[in-house]
């Protein structure tokens, strides 16, 4: 009742407002429940007299919004316990939030004046008292010192130990404390039957033995230790000379440069009768940066300058003793054995700086932006024409770490575990129950214009891995349902549909942002709800989502290049063609394939679709053309099948290998290369002869000489695709004619 009488006052509530619903509804659960108070049975004589064995127990505790301490009677006839409640009480934690580990001191607190007020009012002196508490921190702080705790901790310590000793107080689990009901409140219906409330815990009922044990830990504790006083305290006197210029306010070198050369000027101008009021010149600039560099070097190196000055050896244990620096217009600069070389003094003999002064952090940083955000290589390059920094590439890449621009463009993406794979994928269903779409295209056909484009649609089950392609004219609205009316007419209505989410269509070109009109056009939805179809999005930008339809579409487009290459077939042919891709990748092994003795066939998506490896279609057919055509399309699929089983086999004999990292690329004179350009796919690139190789200084082929549409042309081996794995030419190495 307390804690709702303090949560309606702190909610600003005026008298004539009504209460939140959430508070009104506490407020009627307690009132329809004080009916229950009648309910409660306490007995005027607790069974014992002045000669009975008795114990005193007072439990304490706290929480965030309320503290207590209840008291009980343990008396003991004929070796039998009885405990029960004397009387209890409980207060609000303050408005000021403090922390829990004090709140439960003040419970502490209130269960010593509880236990005296019990002893004014029954005169009962004599009887032993046991404490108890289920906070390790204030048990902590009443064993220790009173005076090494802070104020708060030292005088609600003082006066629990004015009526107890340590050794009263002992420690229960928070589980077995009567008092946690004090401080979380319960309503009157629990009362009667809530046991530890009106007996105590149950092992109060047992021998001492049988009780928590009084240890507790000790201060070593950090909510114990954060109350400790600094008791010891010293007061110094020291002189330090401030700086004019604090240079960890700066994070910029050219403002720094100008504030020291407006604070030179001021100094000029103070000393001199002619008055420099202009705009700051390049003069000044300079001075003030003279001034920097001569205020980090009596910092950094005051014991070699002096030594210099005086003509005596530096110390071995010099940082720059190994530079044989030299001092010239009271600089310190780099000596070196450059003295006979043609290049600026400057160059010859740079100035010394220490790369861990900030001064140098701000140099770094501003070159680092002059030269438009470079490397280590390129900024310590021109550092040097006029600076020797020490742990120069260190310093440069601390400052690189920090700098913004770079960072975000560096910026790796976070990293997450993978969650489980869904329902979907895991769940045994009918073939396409659930089924991915996506597209694939444009591809040139043969038409009745001198060159048309058609897509592919890929339909793939998330269960069985199944595949259903079709061929596609456009993507428009009513060419794309008839596309869906076919793959339900031959593999049955879905459920759910999973394509890519919009953003990922707004992202790309213009054909992709048709195909997203298609999918969300009103007929395209009208269509889905007729026939009880749920259509789902991956989520933006996250392709990887719909992963078990892009690989299948990867290997698709990977042997159609491979195999199609740049022949173009008729509308009617490259359906036949897909068609027979669909029959091979339907086929294709799903489980590891072991070695052993049977020759079970393998798991593939085509026995869930028809018990069985799909088969090539039979035909034979009399007209010439015809059969020639055929026998074209035969060719093109058993080349497929070939190449994919293939590169399929390999990619699972192999995904778990280490590749040769000293394997290289074996290149003749005379083979037959493909050009790798960026201008155009790899399937129509061009191809050359190798006339010529040239060698690099390791002896490796570094690039070679080529015979492209009639002229020679060099290209590096990165950018050459052997197409022949072996020939019966002559030795690499006799075929050098020069190197580079």
């Amino acid at each position: 009742m307390k804690i709702l009488f303090q949560d309606t006052w702190l909610s600003g509530i005026k008298w004539d407002e009504l209460l939140p619903p959430a508070v009104a509804q506490q407020w009627h659960k307690w009132i329809n429940e004080l009916q229950c108070l009648k309910d409660i049975r306490i007995p005027r004589w607790i069974g014992f007299s002045e000669t009975s064995d008795v114990t005193i127990h007072v439990f304490c505790d706290a929480s965030e919004r309320a503290y207590g301490a209840c008291l009980y009677a343990r008396h003991t006839v004929n070796n039998f316990a009885e405990v029960n409640l004397i009387c209890s009480r409980s207060k609000l934690a303050p408005v000021k939030k403090i922390t829990l580990p004090r709140l439960e001191l003040l419970a502490v607190l209130l269960g010593i004046r509880l236990l005296q007020y019990f002893y004014r009012e029954t005169n009962m002196h004599s009887y032993t008292a046991v404490l108890w508490s289920d906070s390790t921190a204030a048990l902590s702080w009443i064993k220790g010192d009173p005076n090494r705790w802070k104020t708060f901790v030292c005088n609600r310590s003082t006066e629990i130990l004015q009526y107890t000793t340590p050794s009263q107080w002992r420690h229960c689990t928070g589980t077995d404390n009567p008092a946690d009901h004090l401080t979380r409140g319960t309503f009157p219906s629990q009362l009667p039957s809530l046991e530890s409330w009106w007996h105590g815990p149950k092992w109060l009922n047992h021998d001492s033995d049988a009780w928590p044990t009084k240890d507790f830990p000790s201060h070593s504790q950090p909510s114990v230790e954060v109350e400790s006083r600094k008791t010891e305290s010293r007061s110094f006197y020291v002189a330090t000379t401030e700086p004019i210029i604090d240079i960890s306010h700066y994070s910029s070198y050219t403002k720094l440069l100008r504030v020291t050369a407006w604070i030179l000027r001021c100094v000029h101008n103070c000393k001199s009768h002619l008055r420099i009021i202009h705009e700051l010149n390049c003069n000044e600039i300079e001075k003030a940066k003279d001034y920097w560099i001569q205020i980090v070097q009596c910092q950094c190196f005051s014991a070699e300058i002096n030594a210099l000055k005086e003509g005596r050896p530096l110390q071995k244990k010099s940082k720059i003793s190994c530079f044989n620096p030299f001092l010239k217009d009271d600089y310190l600069r780099l000596g070196g054995r450059l003295q006979f070389s043609d290049i600026p003094f400057d160059t010859q003999h740079p100035l010394i700086l220490d790369g861990n002064h900030p001064f140098v952090h701000l140099l770094i940083q501003h070159t680092h932006i002059r030269l438009h955000h470079l490397g280590v290589r390129i900024v310590l390059s021109e550092l040097r024409s006029t600076f020797w920094i020490l742990r120069g590439r260190q310093a440069i890449k601390k400052a690189l770490h920090k700098c913004l621009p770079c960072k975000l463009f560096k910026a790796k993406c976070g990293m997450q575990i993978e969650a489980p794979l869904p329902s979907e994928r895991v769940v045994p269903s009918a073939p396409f129950t659930i089924t991915g779409i996506d597209f694939a295209g444009p591809i040139n056909i043969r038409c009745l214009k001198p060159r048309d484009t058609a897509y592919i649609a890929l339909f793939t089950c998330a269960t069985t891995r199944a595949l259903h392609i079709e061929l596609m004219s456009d993507l428009t609205t009513d060419k794309f349902l008839l596309a869906l009316q076919r793959f339900v007419g031959r593999r049955g209505l879905p459920n759910t549909i999973y394509t890519d989410n919009a953003t990922t269509f707004h992202a790309a070109n213009k054909e992709l942002i048709l195909l997203w009109q298609t999918l969300s056009s009103a007929k395209t939805q009208q269509y889905y709800a007729q026939n009880g179809i749920t259509w789902c999005f991956i989520a933006p930008r996250a392709a990887w989502w719909g992963g078990w339809w892009e690989r299948l579409i990867g290997i698709v487009k990977q042997c159609l290049r491979k195999v199609l290459g740049r022949a173009l077939l008729e509308e009617e042919s490259l359906s036949t063609v897909l068609i027979g891709i669909e029959a091979v990748l339907n086929s294709r092994p799903l489980l590891y394939e072991e070695e052993s003795d049977d020759n079970s066939a393998a798991l593939t998506p085509a026995h869930f679709l028809s018990g069985r490896k799909l088969t090539a279609i039979p035909s034979r057919l009399e007209n010439t053309r015809l059969n020639k055509i055929y026998k074209q399309q035969q060719d093109l699929l058993d080349c497929f099948w070939k190449k994919w089983s293939k590169e399929y086999l390999l990619q699972l004999g192999s995904f778990h290998q280490v590749r040769n990292k000293d394997s290289t690329i074996n290149i003749r004179v005379g083979d037959i290369v493909l050009l790798q350009e960026d201008i155009r796919p790899r399937h129509m690139g061009k191809k050359a002869r190798v006339m010529n190789l040239h060698q690099g200084r390791d002896g490796k082929i570094k690039s070679c000489e080529l015979r492209v549409n009639g002229r020679n042309v060099t290209h590096p081996v990165q950018l050459v695709i052997p197409l022949e794995i072996d020939q019966g030419g002559k030795d690499v190495g006799n075929d050098i004619k020069c190197k580079v």
